[in-house]
């Protein structure tokens, strides 16, 4: 097998245009394609899924060409980094969660970013303690989190690589420098941004709009400051990065943009050479015959699947169809519950203890379903009081904004399997670049206010903390083998997309064509959410007025899902991309 048979393909894809997709939802940056119905599919022995065809198709070359599920993650991550920068990069940060076959071992890598050591408690209020607009925010350099991505990848190929480092930056790098053709999406994320604000980098308006225009829909898009940063980070590794040129280069950056404004308070290159990847431990907990895992703190997103599915298991005793309203019912209670919770408990663990073994043990989760009326929904309910939260008092958060996240699956051939989300938390971050590369505003992914009515918050803002993500990676297990993997993009609402999944996937034996294809609910405190545009109503049930019934406030939203699945059957594996993106799942036989 030749072992770039793929990349030819993507060479070939660099010259066609991809299909027409709906315009921009300003409800979602990361918008859907409304009218796209085919869905991605694969299957055999080793499966990719990305958000991005070139992204695939180069993973798929990674692992014909001997590469493990880590060197694809590399090879695509490095791609979506030139094809689909509004969503993650080199700028970002990211969580992986790695089952190595071999040591038949699961393993969590945080590279999430941080705050710098400079950045104070109260940087996100005014002097008469308002808080700052969350727009106005994501603009600022004090915005941008020390990134996190590049570390979690060199050291995911330390620990699991099998190619050189070096050989999984080729594509990307040629991306850069020869081009490729915008996608619909690409164009309409940048007319997003524009919304948004980007006044304040000369950078961005020079990149992806110049002389104040869309980048042509047929003309190969190059990024020729990026293709160098690659080039440099392939020859010299992570201390390129976080102590070499690109490091200089991205501080004097962003020195130049800095203003007289001494509330700024940006990164340094000090930041930088001391950030260092987390070894997290995987959380998992058993679901009706499955073993699920995730990630933990400072990801909530991790614990608010595993609650809300015990939640749910619990009350709906048995399989329940989704032609029940019982069914929905019990969801959409289920994740407004867990956010209760993910909103009050958590956050970096380095800043207070987190309550993680109370929150998910059976007794606690039990006692919150059990407070959960089978007749009635609960709006606004209370956080619980989990063992071991005894002596802390802490506020809840408001509930934060930014979608601009992607999620990717591989297996490979020999069994390992990642399931890897990354982000630069809105639509092209803050919007700000630095060799070629879109800088996140992670940061304002922490509370605005540190604390509400003398009562501190748990994701407060401080030094060298990591914010809240809502980033969940998901392995499933079943006999001690993994079953299943699956993550999605979509800020707060992301762990709402993935348990609407894995019900659909486990419960019902949905295949992946049809778990990712179908309408999601979702919730707010004070109400309940249906994705727009889908069939909520069926000769044998009305859902809408089933749960209006049962006291939900109903209200209509598109959602921006981009769920990545596979699935183990039948004696391989299954994968589909979620048709509300520009997804595509690949395989080998």
């Amino acid at each position: 097998m030749k072992r770039f048979k793929s990349f030819k393909l993507v060479l070939v894809l660099l010259s066609l245009p991809l299909p027409l997709i709906a315009q921009v939802n300003w409800t979602a940056p990361e918008s859907i394609d409304s009218k796209k119905t085919k869905v991605s599919t694969a299957s055999g022995r080793a499966v990719v899924v990305t958000a991005n065809q070139l992204a695939s198709d180069a993973a798929l070359a990674t692992l014909e060409g001997g590469g493990s599920a880590m060197d694809a993650v590399i090879t695509a991550q490095t791609v979506l980094a030139v094809v689909e920068p509004q969503s993650s990069g080199l700028g970002g940060g990211a969580f992986l969660l790695y089952w190595d076959q071999a040591k038949q071992s699961l393993h969590a890598l945080d590279g999430r970013e941080t705050a710098s050591a400079q950045v104070k408690e109260d940087m996100w209020t005014t002097s008469a303690k308002k808080t700052f607009p969350w727009l106005e925010a994501t603009k600022s350099l004090s915005s941008i989190g020390v990134p996190g991505t590049t570390a979690l990848l060199w050291e995911g190929h330390r620990q699991f690589g099998r190619l050189a480092w070096k050989d999984n930056f080729k594509i990307s790098i040629h991306l850069a420098e020869a081009g490729f053709i915008p996608s619909p999406r690409f164009l309409r994320s940048i007319s997003l941004a524009k919304r948004l604000g980007i006044n304040h980098s000369q950078a961005f308006k020079s990149l992806y709009l110049p002389n104040g225009s869309l980048p042509k829909k047929r003309v190969p898009f190059q990024n020729p400051k990026l293709a160098l940063t690659l080039r440099n980070l392939a020859k010299g590794g992570i201390d390129e990065f976080y102590r070499g040129e690109i490091a200089k280069n991205l501080i004097a950056d962003l020195q130049l943009q800095k203003d007289s404004n001494s509330e700024v308070r940006t990164i340094t290159l000090e930041d930088l050479a001391n950030y260092k990847v987390k070894k997290r431990q995987p959380i998992c907990r058993e679901y009706r015959s499955w073993r699920v895992c995730s990630f933990p703190p400072p990801s909530g997103g991790g614990v608010a699947v595993l609650q809300a599915l015990g939640t749910y298991e619990h009350l709906s005793k048995k399989n329940l169809s989704e032609k029940t309203i019982g069914h929905w019912h019990f969801l959409a209670e289920s994740l407004r519950f867990a956010d209760a919770d993910r909103s009050h408990w958590i956050g970096d663990p380095i800043d207070w203890p987190i309550p993680l073994k109370g929150l998910l043990e059976d007794v606690y989760i039990v006692e919150r379903a059990n407070s959960i009326q089978n007749s009635k929904t609960t709006l606004r309910p209370f956080p619980g009081n989990p063992k071991g939260s005894e002596f802390l008092h802490f506020a809840s958060q408001p509930r934060t904004a930014g979608k601009g996240t992607t999620h990717l699956v591989i297996v490979d051939l020999d069994g390992n399997i990642a399931s890897y989300t990354s982000s630069v938390e809105t639509v092209f971050g803050s919007r700000h670049l630095s060799g070629g590369m879109v800088l996140n505003n992670q940061l304002t992914d922490f509370s605005f206010l540190s604390e509400i009515s003398g009562k501190p918050i748990a994701n407060r803002i401080k030094p060298n903390k990591r914010p809240m993500s809502s980033m969940s990676p998901v392995i499933v297990f079943r006999d001690n083998r993994p079953v299943l993997a699956v993550g999605s993009p979509g800020g707060w609402l992301i762990p709402h997309y993935i348990t609407n999944t894995l019900i659909r996937s486990l419960d019902l034996k949905f295949s992946p064509r049809e778990a990712v294809s179908q309408k999601l609910i979702s919730v707010r405190p004070n109400y309940t959410v249906l994705e727009k545009n889908a069939n909520w109503s069926t000769p044998h049930l009305n859902i809408h007025e089933g749960l209006k019934r049962l006291g939900h406030h109903i209200k209509y939203s598109a959602f921006s899902s981009g769920i990545a699945i596979i699935k183990w059957h039948k004696g391989k594996w299954h994968g589909a991309a979620d048709p509300r993106r520009e997804g595509k799942a690949v395989s080998l036989p």
